[in-house]
């Protein structure tokens, strides 16, 4: 009988550890940057566009991801970051369309603490840009 509790223990044990290791992602904070900075001034008429992009990296205990992508100067955006069993969802939305004549690039850099390994991610911008992947040490 001793031996069939201490089992019991052992598989409850094992089984919180992995639930734990997985669900301790938080979200923390977003910073915007790039044209958010300065209104649009870096890339006026110029012919220069970056790539859009998502890129991460992540210690022990956190995890950034960067977004940067091309758009109209002037724009408003909105943005929303969960998080959903393994997966990171987070969507950028245009809220007011800009009219003036240049591109921009906009970046966010978004914060999370927690252990980040085996989380996959899925940014959206708008509804023409959508990033996928997986957060891999």
């Amino acid at each position: 009988m001793r031996k069939f509790m201490i089992s019991i223990l052992l598989i409850i044990t094992f089984i919180n550890c992995e639930k734990n290791e997985l669900g301790n992602l938080k979200y923390v904070d977003t910073i915007s940057g790039g044209c958010f900075l300065n209104k649009g001034s870096s890339l006026k008429n110029s012919q220069i566009i970056q790539t859009d992009t998502v890129t991460y990296s992540f210690t022990n205990d956190s995890l950034k991801i960067f977004v940067g992508f091309n758009a109209t100067c002037c724009e408003e955006f909105s943005n929303s970051s969960s998080i959903k069993g393994d997966s990171i969802l987070i969507k950028i939305m245009t809220t007011q369309i800009g009219l003036c004549n240049c591109l921009c690039y906009y970046t966010y850099n978004i914060k999370f603490s927690g252990n980040a390994n085996s989380y996959k991610y899925q940014v959206r911008i708008d509804d023409h840009l959508n990033f996928t992947g997986q957060i891999k040490p």
